[in-house]
């Protein structure tokens, strides 16, 4: 597999995540240009033609099934020994990546561990680059409490790997790309070491941050306004966000929370009250098609990425917004 971006797909109940069509295309708009393939490796028990046909169509050149029974639901061991034996059989590719997501938190470094290789965790910039005829994978991730952002390389061991956070790249349509399937019996050397007592969904409210067009976000500015920010959210067709103040304060569930420890989010309108724009709340909204911010502070970090910047209080303004929109919604009716 020598010069291949392998992309690590997941699934969970029979659903492909989001984040793989993400890294698929994003992998293949950057290396477009370039004869290193994109190529899909689909762990399961039982790969179904529209998940491989949206696979294609993401930009995957070509999709490797693993593909066995007991590999329906994610298990740490049988999961990292069937692609640690695929690459110790099938050659490894030059770079690998995987979602950052609970599943590829987990997954990643256990890989990474058994193949003697580094990892890039958590990034959010990905880029490649050709050098002495082989792509070079320049991983971005926030460093030193998200002061920074270091970019990170691992060249001398293959595969370069790192886990990217979903939610960053847009998911492309690639229509005249080829289908091409090859399906491969994974070793597993017997049976699993991990044995599940009992799986249970927990009941946590749905929040579609990650699909949201329009997002009322709150900080530590508004944090006795939030009844307020949901009420514009309900008027306007949007979702709430928070900043990790509100979170850490109580005051909202964790994933309402936007950032480098929450989500990561591209709606098109982002409203920021009460957010000063920590680089930490940045990384995770900073691909906001427009980005209106409202703080007391005219030095706010957040005004700095600001589309429309308002300098007043924001708990003055909401009740503003709120009255306004309620009479638009009025006379639309």
């Amino acid at each position: 597999m020598k010069n291949t971006v392998l992309i690590f797909v997941e699934q969970r109940d029979g659903k492909i995540q989001t984040v793989s069509f993400e890294l698929i295309s994003e992998s293949r708009r950057l290396l477009k240009d370039t004869n290193f393939p994109v190529k899909a490796l689909f762990v399961t028990d039982k790969a179904t033609d529209a998940q491989i046909n949206d696979l294609v169509l993401a930009g995957a050149e070509e999709v490797i099934v693993l593909e066995d029974p007991a590999l329906g639901q994610y298990d740490t061991h049988n999961y990292s020994r069937a692609i640690t034996n695929f690459f110790e059989k099938e050659g490894r590719p030059e770079i690998f990546l995987v979602g950052s997501t609970l599943l590829g938190r987990d997954l990643a470094p256990r890989v990474s561990a058994r193949i003697r290789t580094g990892l890039t965790a958590d990034a959010t910039i990905l880029e490649f680059k050709e050098e002495g005829g082989r792509p070079i994978l320049y991983a971005t991730r926030p460093a030193l409490g998200g002061n920074i952002f270091a970019t990170i390389l691992c060249t001398d061991h293959i595969p370069q790997m790192a886990s990217i956070r979903p939610g960053i790249f847009e998911i492309s349509s690639f229509k005249d790309n080829k289908k091409n399937v090859r399906i491969v019996k994974p070793e597993l050397d017997g049976g699993s070491k991990v044995k599940v007592l009992k799986r249970e969904k927990l009941n946590v409210p749905k929040q579609n941050l990650d699909k949201a067009k329009l997002i009322f976000a709150g900080g530590r500015g508004v944090s006795t306004q939030l009844a307020q920010l949901q009420e514009l959210a309900e008027i306007a067709g949007g979702e709430v966000a928070v900043s990790r103040a509100v979170v850490d304060a109580q005051l909202a569930p964790k994933n309402q929370q936007v950032g480098q420890t929450g989500h990561t989010v591209r709606p098109v309108v982002y409203v920021a009250s009460g957010i000063s724009g920590a680089i930490q709340h940045i990384a995770g909204m900073e691909n906001s098609e427009l980005i209106i911010a409202v703080n007391t502070d005219p030095k706010a970090l957040i005004f700095d990425i600001a589309d429309f910047s308002i300098i007043a209080d924001a708990n003055k303004v909401l009740p503003l917004l709120v009255d306004k929109l309620k009479v638009l919604r009025h006379f639309k009716r």
